[in-house]
């Protein structure tokens, strides 16, 4: 699992994600498996002749027509157990508000493709979509199979977090650490509203120990996530015991807070139940 999981990067907060139309990096494949609710490897058999009108992201207040695409499913690695077969909704570009040139565009699906897929439903229900920004990785992409590989292994950390956090070696237990903290910490793909719920006790605390165990790695560009990002990605506060680090000229930073994280772990922090952000509930 030895970095697979360190080029994902936490995109936290509790607040509605942003609007689909806003410019915002590319997640490495594993970050965005990380994030969504449905991933698959599947082929494109067929594009359905009739669209569907259906918001384009959460929250819209229009509607656009998406064309629709019957996938077959060659693997699923999550959230399309017991299905052979799914439909895509997408919209081709430049239309629905998400002009040409505001970055890359997600595909327009074709009979004959092979992809692995990022997926939610979409907000109608009536489809599962690509998000904007969360583009799948096409089969003939020379990262094709490292993608899949990478991906399969860390979704394996989500089926038996636990099993994970109590590897054999401290650097998978962090690269598990660094995984569930993503999953936990990030708003879910296809999310208007979040709220957020105790993890319970016994996975908080081998999640923190495996963070406070790891190499906070920081000086590289391929290490997205580490722990500094993981550990602010908590959200600690002097209401959790957490005592904010004061660096002098020349000390490094990260290094201290690191040192200090492992002392909040095993003092004020022994009893802390990590915040999972979840899907907030319609009020009816």
């Amino acid at each position: 699992m030895r970095r697979i999981v360190l080029v994902a990067f936490a995109l936290v907060g509790a607040a509605a994600p942003a609007r689909a139309d806003r410019i915002a990096p590319i997640a490495h494949p594993v970050e965005r498996a990380l994030r969504a609710p449905v991933v698959v490897v599947g082929k494109v058999t067929a594009i359905e002749k009739d669209a569907v009108d259906a918001p384009l992201y959460p929250g819209a207040t229009n509607k656009v027509a998406h064309k629709i695409a019957v996938v077959k499913i060659e693997t699923n690695l999550i959230g399309a157990e017991n299905l052979t077969h799914i439909k895509i909704g997408f919209v081709p570009s430049g239309i629905g508000g998400i002009r040409p040139g505001r970055g890359p565009d997600n595909p327009e699906l074709k009979e004959g493709q092979e992809w692995l897929f990022f997926l939610t439903k979409n907000e109608a229900g009536k489809f599962l979509a690509i998000p904007y920004m969360t583009p799948p990785v096409e089969a003939g992409a020379p990262s094709f199979k490292d993608d899949v590989i990478a991906v399969k292994k860390v979704l394996a950390v989500l089926a038996d977090p636990v099993k994970a956090l109590k590897a054999g070696t401290a650097a998978d237990r962090f690269d598990a650490a660094l995984a569930l903290v993503t999953r936990y910490r990030s708003v879910p793909e296809g999310t208007r509203e979040t709220t957020t719920v105790a993890l319970a006790a016994d996975e908080s605390k081998l999640i923190l120990k495996a963070l406070a165990e790891g190499t906070w790695t920081t000086n590289r560009a391929s290490d997205r996530m580490n722990g500094l990002s993981a550990f602010y990605s908590l959200g600690l506060t002097d209401k959790d015991g957490w005592k904010p680090v004061q660096a002098k000229a020349g000390e490094d930073f990260t290094a201290l807070t690191k040192e200090a994280f492992a002392k909040w772990v095993d003092g004020p922090g022994k009893d802390y139940q990590i915040k999972k952000l979840v899907a907030k509930k319609a009020e009816k």
